[in-house]
């Protein structure tokens, strides 16, 4: 494109909304913005860095093929950012190792006017022709480059706010909390009071194992507050098989690490210094995070992404893990690391599922139906103390069903106008006659059917052999596409950022593929 004349400048500036504002949620609009400008204005590269000074990293969109080694394009792109940040105005000119090319270095600025505004970044473009030194071209990169600024603003500012709302989360559960000494006093707990005693004064990690609804999280609250090891923070593992959206949450990161990184993050390991951080779901964890954390267990230091320190930072952090899953079959199936197992499982705590503690059920359920209402004082008579201990009760989902079954039963109470705080066997959902279907409300939730946890662990082992086929597929046709990204997803008929991201989660280096091009 030589020039952009008159009208002509919105349909283009159209494409380039579009691509921010439908990728503003998955964090990828600069990187969706450059590649938007490339395509609209016939860049050959587009470059962009969130840091001010000190050489933040920068985020290449699209490099075509050049007559220059990688080397002096790099010192160039870093002497035009460095320039713009210094001056803090628009550079254009003539690239020094190519006699047509030009380019277009333009601040980005939190505010576009005004005495309180602030250089939050720096966008770069490259063009085959002297397209850079136009006009009207200027003027448009410039207008991208104020909305751009804008945005990385907004979105900082709700970034913010999610890990705000993410710490507190994490540290304050919305669980009741029991002391240590209540959850344990039971003769059924005595193995696991005896165990956990004996931790409390030390650092060692702990482990707990139990069905789920057993309680392992109350006793992991319960445990770090009788051991003043506070604050305690909880970060709920294997809801993302992303490495970057998951050490990010562990150990945060810095600005610019990756695509979508637009603020710095701390991670839930420097708020819980000090204090105790619960891994739950910890069985969950991908493989190649595994690693990661596998290495802060072992020095007590780590980095966040793009951290660039000299020295790492460091946490003092004691660590509870949980699990409702197959330790033992995850590691014979190398879905869990051995040597994690073992730095995480300093004290391996198995709690008791609720049908081997029956005579506790029904201190358990006035315990519960008490603590979530003050202003009473519950009772439960003979008839639903014997049925609540039947042996025929399987009790699949532990003291979270248990609670469950309480709470319906109170609301019955309360429905029916009775004055007394009495549970009666009528307004339960059980009743020995149909014990062997645990619950008969259609309410009440189904217990856990035989065979389906056996399949979800095949489907683990079937998924890592995807993912190895699919890194192979990838590989391949990076070698094909000589390492360029942006030809590679469109050969392979996905979106570049979705390639991108999953290049990270499986740890594809397009970089050694760019090195075999003749």
């Amino acid at each position: 494109m030589s020039t952009i004349e008159t009208g002509d400048p919105w349909p283009r500036m159209r494409g380039v909304v579009t691509a921010v504002v439908s990728s503003l949620r998955s964090g990828s609009f600069i990187e969706e913005a450059l590649e938007s400008l490339c395509v609209q204005l016939g860049a050959s590269s587009a470059w962009s860095t969130l840091e001010t000074k000190g050489g933040g990293r920068i985020h290449r969109s699209r490099t075509t093929s050049l007559a220059v080694a990688p080397a002096v394009l790099a010192e160039h792109v870093t002497q035009v950012l460095d320039q713009v940040q210094t001056e803090h105005r628009t550079v254009a000119g003539s690239v020094p190792y190519a006699p047509k090319g030009s380019f277009i270095g333009v601040p980005l600025w939190s505010h576009p006017t005004g005495d309180h505004r602030s250089l939050i970044g720096v966008m770069y473009l490259e063009f085959p022709n002297d397209e850079g030194t136009q006009g009207p071209v200027l003027e448009f990169v410039e207008c991208v480059g104020s909305m751009l600024g804008g945005a990385i603003v907004q979105q900082c500012l709700i970034e913010a706010k999610e890990e705000a709302l993410l710490v507190e989360r994490a540290k304050h559960p919305n669980e009741r909390y029991f002391r240590l000494d209540e959850l344990l006093a039971f003769d059924s707990m005595s193995a696991v009071r005896e165990e956990l005693g004996a931790a409390i004064a030390g650092n060692a990690s702990i482990m707990l194992l139990g069905e789920s609804g057993t309680g392992k999280t109350q006793v992991a609250t319960a445990f770090a507050r009788a051991s003043n090891r506070e604050p305690i923070v909880r970060a709920t593992l294997g809801h993302s098989d992303d490495l970057n959206t998951i050490t990010s949450e562990i150990f945060g990161h810095e600005r610019g690490a990756f695509s979508g990184a637009v603020g710095k993050r701390r991670g839930l390991v420097e708020y819980a210094d000090g204090g105790t951080l619960i891994l739950d779901e910890v069985l969950a964890l991908p493989p190649h995070a595994q690693q990661v954390l596998l290495d802060f267990t072992q020095f007590g230091s780590y980095r966040p992404l793009g951290y660039e320190g000299g020295e790492p930072k460091r946490a003092d952090v004691r660590l509870i893990s949980l699990t409702n899953g197959d330790v033992a079959k995850a590691i014979e199936d190398e879905r869990f690391r051995e040597d994690l197992y073992y730095r995480l499982a300093t004290v391996p705590v198995v709690l008791p599922p609720l049908r081997d503690r029956r005579d506790d059920i029904p201190t358990i359920a006035v315990s519960y139906l008490n603590s979530t209402d003050v202003q009473a004082s519950w009772e439960l008579d003979s008839e639903v103390t014997e049925l609540l201990t039947s042996p025929r009760l399987d009790w699949p989902g532990n003291i979270r069903e248990l609670e469950a079954v309480m709470e319906r039963a109170r609301n019955r109470v309360r429905a029916r106008g009775s004055g007394e705080p009495v549970i009666e066997a009528d307004h339960l959902d059980v009743s020995l006659g149909s014990a062997s279907q645990a619950l008969t409300s259609a309410s009440a939730g189904q217990p856990f059917p035989n065979g389906v946890r056996d399949k979800w662990e095949q489907l683990a082992g079937q998924k890592a052999k995807l993912e190895a086929l699919e890194k192979e597929i990838i590989e391949e046709a990076l070698a094909v596409c000589g390492g360029v990204v942006l030809r590679t997803a469109r050969e392979l008929s996905v979106s570049r950022t979705g390639l991108m991201s999953r290049m990270t989660t499986l740890e594809i280096d397009p970089e050694k593929f760019k090195a075999k091009r003749g």
